[in-house]
């Protein structure tokens, strides 16, 4: 028994000593408290409960009820009467006067308290300002609306993906492209949804975003949707790391579409002005061979006339020298016709003709070749295009817009041709590649224009050379023209950039030269010392392109 008194005294010993830090946590927590016993009445009420309450009275060995003073506030659901009824803890909050004479929130919790029978001995009751709480939650909740009326509304497509590929928001325009809802597809697997589309590419990007933690751009996935219709997506690949687990990603596109149907649009537009701006030059090419053909035709006429007078006259000589045999006076029908024959020939300086009918018509093939090579050129030029792409010859390509820019630089340069032979077909959509060429021309020809203004004796020169280089078709351009300023050469691919005065160019040129390039997997740039001149260079790959043969 003594042994048994031993273990206990030193217990209740133990407690006795932390009752003052009992007491004094009590009394210095900022939680409001208080406890009643199993009848409701007060126990103990800490300076916390007396602040938050003000101007509520605690007496302590009295009920609780008989304190109330707001039936409609914190009493008016007693949170102790319904421990006691139910035997559970129970929560609420409520609405108080503030000393400031607005409203506070106090969140009320009531605890049961049992002895080892588990007989309700008592209650405990704490009482916390939870006003800036309820603000917060508050204002974040309208974020969180914000947020969501903001994501539905978005133009873009955004699907969110765990690090399973599960998918966690597929907003509305998501809906749109693909054809699916929301609610069907969230929480399923971003593959296994029965998007038809390039999902390889998607799949690599989303692996080397993984990888690096770095956004991955993705242009023109093709993708079908409901119905056949087929459109082009660009996508960005965004990783959003976790703190375990492989990271999720949020993807990020545009319906490629419209954009593509825009620019195209732009494309033909900026080629049908360049069409207008050589319109009144080609009138001119076509004119001057023109006129030799007109005049080549008078003469061929003129003198086809002259030989069909000489051969009737030979046709009589014939005929009077086949009577000589028959009558006296024939003799001298022949000597006339034979007269006459050789008056019609000095005429007719038979000769000169011998010499300069096979020139004229010459000349007039040549001519009528020039008006077929401008005229061939022009409609390669102006054709819309079928948006396919093809195999084709560069070279051919480079004739061709040679030919149409003629009147845009023979007064002001000569052009020179290095194209390799047996180059591989390139592959794309020529006549966006013929306006890439157009542009580069256009542009040696017009900074050779502006040169010429300035140093008139000086002749300017345009080479034109194509190459295969490092698995590249290379064309390149190049003149002797002022070159390109330094403090303009990293903007001259910008869009709307432009040096030359208004009315002369929109500086949508070599963007569009730029984004053409890029779509066909190549590259355009430009290498420039002021006075030197400048030289382009339009790089295709070859991968998967076609030897001629």
């Amino acid at each position: 028994m003594s042994r048994a008194r031993s273990r206990k005294t030193p217990s209740a010993a133990a407690a006795g000593a932390l009752a003052p830090y009992f007491h004094a946590f009590f009394e210095a927590v900022d939680v409001g408290a208080c406890f009643l016993d199993a009848s409701g009445r007060l126990l103990a009420v800490n300076e916390a409960m007396r602040r938050l309450l003000v101007p509520r009275e605690f007496a302590v060995g009295e009920p609780c009820d008989a304190l109330a003073a707001d039936v409609d506030g914190l009493c008016g659901r007693c949170p102790a009467q319904e421990v006691l009824a139910s035997g559970e803890r129970t929560s609420q909050v409520v609405a108080v006067p503030a000393p400031d004479g607005g409203e506070r929130q106090l969140e009320v919790v009531c605890h049961p308290l049992r002895d080892a029978s588990g007989a309700i001995i008592g209650l405990a009751e704490t009482v916390r300002d939870v006003t800036r709480r309820q603000a917060v939650e508050r204002e974040m909740a309208m974020v969180a609306r914000d947020i969501e009326m903001l994501l539905g509304s978005i133009r873009s497509i955004l699907v969110s993906l765990d690090g399973e590929d599960r998918i966690r928001r597929f907003n509305a325009s998501a809906e749109a492209v693909f054809g699916l809802a929301a609610a069907d597809v969230t929480g399923r697997d971003f593959f296994d949804v029965g998007i038809d589309w390039e999902e390889d590419c998607v799949r690599e990007a989303m692996a080397e975003s993984r990888r690096t933690l770095r956004p991955v751009r993705v242009d023109e996935v093709r993708c079908f949707i409901p119905g056949g219709d087929e459109r082009l997506l660009g996508l960005t690949v965004n990783p959003v790391p976790v703190p375990q687990g492989p990271p999720g990603v949020l993807l990020l596109g545009q319906d490629l579409s419209e954009i593509k149907a825009r620019e195209l649009k732009a494309l033909h537009e900026r080629r049908m002005q360049a069409m207008g701006q050589l319109a009144s030059g080609i009138a001119h090419e076509i004119n001057t061979p023109i006129q030799y053909v007109s005049y080549n035709a008078g003469f061929l006429d003129e003198a086809f006339g002259e030989m069909l007078t000489l051969a009737a006259a030979y046709g009589k000589l014939a005929d009077a020298a086949a009577a000589v045999a028959g009558e006296g006076d024939a003799r001298a029908a022949l000597a006339a016709s034979l007269g006459r024959v050789r008056e019609l020939e000095a005429e007719t300086d038979l000769p000169y003709l011998r010499q300069e009918v096979p020139t004229a018509i010459a000349n007039t093939r040549k001519g009528i070749r020039q008006v077929t090579e401008i005229v061939g050129a022009m409609r390669q030029m102006s054709h819309p295009g079928t948006g396919e792409a093809l195999f084709f010859d560069i070279n051919a390509q480079i004739r061709d817009i040679v030919t149409i820019t003629r009147n845009a630089w023979k007064h002001v340069a000569e052009v020179e041709f290095d194209l390799a032979p047996d180059l591989p077909l390139v592959y794309g959509q020529p006549h966006e590649v013929s306006q890439v060429l157009l542009n580069v021309v256009l542009n040696a020809a017009q900074a050779l224009e502006e040169q010429a203004q300035r140093e008139p004796w000086r002749r300017g020169r345009i080479a034109i050379a194509s190459s295969l280089v490092a698995g590249s078709v290379t064309v390149t351009v190049a003149d002797n023209g002022p070159g390109v300023d330094p403090a303009h050469a990293g903007r001259i691919f910008d869009p709307f950039f432009t040096t030359k005065p208004a009315g002369k160019g929109t500086g949508q040129g070599l963007a569009i030269s730029h984004a053409i390039m890029a779509r066909h997997g190549g590259t355009i740039e430009c290498g420039s010392r002021p006075g030197e001149g400048a030289r382009f260079f339009i790089r295709f790959p070859t991968e998967g392109g076609a030897q001629k043969a």
